[in-house]
Formats: C-alpha cells, structure tokens, sequence
C-alpha cells in the first residue's frame, strides 16, 4: 500500500460535452479517469390550460473524477473548462478538493502537459472556496429537495444513485421499512450560504428522523459553478447567469450575492467532531468484504455508487511504468482488467479512518482481485438521523 498526496478535480458536465472533456484529458497527459451517471436539476415553465406552472426539468450528465498531484489542480481545471466551455451557465461545475489516497501500487508517473492557453493570462481566473454539501436520501425524495433548492434560488443540484449499506442490514425484519435504492445529492455553494442551505436541506428531507438518510460538508475550491437555475426562453443578448458570472469575475469572490436572510444559522444535529470521508474503490462485486471490515470496526453505513474506469490512452511516462514495484501492475489492471467499479462512501471520526486505512490493508482490499483504492478528505460537520 502506497499513501499519496492529491488533488482530486471533478467535472459535473453535460452529458453531450463528455468527450470533450475526455479528450482534454488525453492531451494533457492525464491516464485514466473515473465516470458515473448523474443529472443536473434545474427549472422551468410549462404553459397549459390553467395558465402556466413551474416544472422540473433534468439534464442528463456525468460526473468526472480524476487525481493529480497537489499544486497541479488549477492548470487542469482552466484547460478542462476551455474544452468544454465550462464558462457557458448550463454546461457544468468543476470543483477540486485536497484527498489522501492508498494505492495497491506507485501512482504512474504521467507526463502531465498542463501548459494554459494564451488568453488565460489576460482574464483574472482564480478558484474560489465553496462547500461541497452532499446529501444521501431515499429514492424518489431527491426531486422534491432539488425543487426547493431551486425554487429558493440556492444552488444548481446534482443527483445521482447509489444503495444503502450498513444500518438497514442490521435492522433483521425492519428493514424493509428502509429502502435499498438511495439518491446522492450534490450541492455547491458560497461558504457565505453554507449553514442556511445545509439547514433547508436537513428540514426539506427530515434528516434528524431515523433512516432518512445523512448529510455531509465539506471544503473545496470551484472555478466553475453552474447558475443555470431557469431554463426560459432567452429574451435579452446576454442571460442573466452570464451577468452573474461576469459580476462573479470582477469581484474576485461570490460573496456581494450571499443570501440576505442566511444568518449563518447551523442546523441542528450536526455533528462537530473530527470527521472525514473515506471512499473505497474496487472493482464491481469486491466492495462487501471491505464494507463489513468497515462496518465492524465502527462505522455507521456505507452509501455504494456505480462507476466506470475510463482509460484516455494517454502514456505514462516509462519510469513509472515498469516493474510491479513501480506501479506496472496497477497500471496494467487499470487498462485491461473490467472497467466497472464501484464506490463505497463513509463518514466516520479521523481516528477510525486511520485505523480503517490499516484493517483494509491487512483484509488484502489493496491487493489482488479488488486492487482496491481508498481516498480520504475531510469533512467539516455531519449530519444523521442515526447519530448516537
């Protein structure tokens, strides 16, 4: 097991401009990458009968995942954001977060080509701090919780599925008053919105009930975020997104639109201790054993996602590829073996995250067959229903 410094970027785009930014990928040397299906939430007007109605409309997107080392993170994200045009509001969000990782192997030694293009140094382009909240929920409540946010003018979420794990097991024949099936949502926003959005959002889906599901926040820098809240019909020659991400450039930060009656009020049931979320990602059908590891020493539940290990075909450089010492192996796995994976999230206090790190490996998780990957990040509060 080899632990590794790193910057994890994620890439929230439509799903028409994926191989866009798979190809930026490839030219700046970046090796492989991680997919999974997702939805970006916004909303609109229908005209009917009885006048018109506000509906919810989804756009079906992907989420990008992909490692670099520290201090590298900004240059990719300029380039990732030219490809795509991230800068259009509609197109998506890219964000990036400092994550520890535990390899099986040396991390291959890529020949990253991050050169910024000539108009990058003539625009003011810095990322700006954000929290990441990310919510677990039943399936079907996530709609009802991005209308709300929507409808507030909060944020732009994004919805994915996963499958619970841990709590409903233990519960013997109560478990079927839990669903299996959980929806995953994301939301960005101003460090300023923070504690009011998390409180909406805990209120919205009843998160102080047993079994309803977790929430939990976390620190990361965006350089993109998507504002595209409506989608009308355009009637002037700039959209009103488009204003607000120009005012969002020459101010340097989000801050002038932070929300007048979020008076930083902290929803109830957070959890302040030292929390951090550890994610494992195996091949699909590995991740029980490690969950019931994890489950064992401590951990309240896991949420596990589907996802996919895309290769670019870029080339790693030839000192990183040789010998099983070096990450051969690895990197051989990554490109050959079954592209699909699946991801197991925790939240679970520091101290137990480091004691995981050493139970996982002593279960054989980071060698053959899972060839598993454990990344973890910090977390700021928690939210849970199941909390003790």
């Amino acid at each position: 097991m080899i632990r590794f410094e790193a910057s994890k970027v994620v890439c929230i785009v439509d799903r028409r401009l994926t191989s866009a930014v798979e190809e930026e990928l490839r030219r700046m040397g970046v090796g492989g990458y991680f997919a999974e299906h997702a939805k970006q939430d916004s909303v609109r007007m229908r005209r009917g009968l009885f006048g018109q109605r506000t509906v919810l409309s989804e756009a079906p997107s992907d989420i990008i995942r992909f490692h670099l080392p520290r201090g590298r993170e900004t240059e990719a994200m300029v380039r990732v954001a030219a490809a795509a045009d991230l800068f259009l509001p509609g197109r998506g969000s890219l964000f990036a977060q400092p994550v520890t990782l535990f390899l099986p192997g040396k991390p291959p030694k890529e020949k990253l080509s991050l050169e910024l293009p000539a108009w990058a140094s003539r625009v003011p382009l810095k990322t700006s701090p954000h929290d990441l909240i990310w919510c677990v929920v039943q399936r079907g409540r996530a709609s009802e919780l991005a209308f709300s946010l929507l409808d507030m003018g909060l944020c732009v979420p994004t919805v994915s599925y996963g499958e619970g794990m841990g709590l409903r097991d233990r519960l013997g024949l109560l478990r079927i008053t839990i669903p299996r099936d959980k929806e995953i949502l994301m939301a960005i926003v101003p460090p300023a919105d923070s504690d009011f959005v998390m409180d909406v959002m805990v209120r919205k889906a009843r998160l102080r009930e047993p079994g309803r599901g977790y929430l939990c926040r976390s620190r990361v820098h965006a350089l993109v975020t998507n504002t595209q809240m409506y989608r009308d019909p355009r009637r002037h020659v700039a959209s009103m997104e488009q204003v607000i991400s120009t005012l969002d450039m020459l101010r340097g930060s989000t801050d002038w639109r932070r929300l007048p009656y979020a008076g930083g009020r902290p929803a109830q049931g957070g959890h302040a201790r030292r929390l951090a979320r550890l994610s494992l990602i195996c091949e699909e059908g590995a991740g029980e054993k490690p969950i019931a590891v994890a489950l064992n020493a401590g951990a309240g539940g896991a949420t596990k996602s589907l996802m996919l290990r895309q290769m670019t075909g870029a080339e790693p450089d030839a000192e990183g590829a040789g010998g099983e010492e070096e990450g051969g192996e690895w990197i051989a796995r990554g490109a050959t073996a079954s592209h699909a994976r699946e991801r197991c999230d925790l939240v679970v206090p520091r101290d137990l995250a480091q004691d995981l790190e050493t139970k996982l490996e002593e279960s054989g998780f980071f060698a053959a067959p899972s060839m598993g990957i454990a990344e973890v990040s910090q977390v700021i509060d928690a939210v849970s229903g199941n909390a003790k």
